[in-house]
């Protein structure tokens, strides 16, 4: 199967290719590159211009787009005639008005275009959901916090997408629209803001749903976080290892008053489950990228973003 890469940022090679290339249904890679100048052959992977491979319009059974979040449904917009599925970094967009769109509406439910939430394809997110629908559960409390990034990176751009909130804090505010069945309640939110720096640097959102507490956390330039935490009414506690990109050891491990043990989930690359399941038209791996899911978690999403809003007129 032949797979389009658009991008080829720090992600894209030191997660993307080298996932794909453990992929043995996938014959042929072509990274769509805007340096490149022109197109040449590297560990069997064509580079190619961007501006080419958009005018070639050849034929690809998956596109995956990873570049900076504001050209993302651009880009989309571009490949979807030739691409039979595109695959689009997290956060989709933030083109809100388009996103919500009727067009959209369908390429979401002819699972033609999905966003990519790679941990929600870990085998520990099935064993997360079974301990939340087994246990009588009062906290649930998510942290994906990273420290500060090159100054070049994009993430410190406004208008490249930037920010803490679309970089980690898409990670708890999607396990939040996940977990969410019916009505919920945002009780709380802050965010955190510098005036050296253009764009939020972290927050903290607050939800009620289901007789229970959901806490979420992100941040940039903090000390390194993640985890997923659950507490049930008997204050008996998991702690998992979860928004985790690399193939490393993934581990629940559960406190009580007695004892503590650890139950390993074993070693998984995220992004190779993630790009087998949409090669493999496993759609039903993908029922968060429906336009149902995609409108409850962009609502929350929305949200945020209008409190930063808010935020950035006062100042």
């Amino acid at each position: 199967m032949k797979v389009l890469v658009l991008g080829n940022g720090i992600h894209a090679k030191k997660r993307v290719i080298p996932a794909l290339q453990q992929i043995d249904i996938v014959d042929s890679i072509v990274v769509g590159d805007k340096n490149t100048t022109k197109s040449e052959i590297r560990n069997n992977i064509n580079f190619v211009n961007l501006s080419n491979v958009f005018e070639s319009k050849e034929q690809y059974d998956l596109t995956l787009i990873v570049t900076p979040p504001y050209n993302h449904l651009e880009s989309f917009q571009k490949v979807k005639e030739f691409s039979a599925k595109v695959l689009i970094e997290k956060p989709i967009t933030n083109d809100f008005k388009y996103l919500f769109s009727s067009d959209m509406k369908n390429y979401f439910n002819e699972g033609k275009v999905i966003e990519s939430l790679m941990y929600l394809h870990h085998p520990v997110w099935n064993r997360v959901k079974q301990l939340i629908d087994l246990n009588d559960i009062r906290l649930i409390e998510s942290n994906f916090s990273v420290p500060h990034l090159e100054s070049k990176s994009f993430r410190y751009s406004k208008k490249l997408g930037g920010g803490s909130l679309n970089d980690q804090g898409i990670y708890p505010i999607s396990l939040a629209s996940e977990l969410i069945k019916d009505r919920y309640e945002i009780t709380s939110l802050n965010i955190d803001k510098e005036k050296n720096y253009e764009v939020d640097l972290g927050g903290e959102i607050q939800i009620n749903f289901e007789n229970l507490n959901f806490i979420g956390k992100w941040g940039l330039g903090k000390e390194y976080a993640n985890y997923l935490k659950i507490i049930d009414k008997n204050d008996d506690e998991y702690l998992i290892n979860f928004f985790y990109s690399k193939p490393d050891d993934t581990n629940i491990i559960i406190q009580n008053q007695n004892e503590s043990k650890n139950i390993n989930i074993g070693v998984h690359d995220q992004f190779k489950l993630m790009y087998e399941h949409a090669l493999n038209e496993d759609f039903e791996k993908f029922q968060y990228s429906s336009y149902e899911s995609i409108k409850k978690r962009y609502s929350i999403f929305m949200y945020t973003i209008l409190q930063i809003m808010m935020r950035n007129f006062k100042e």
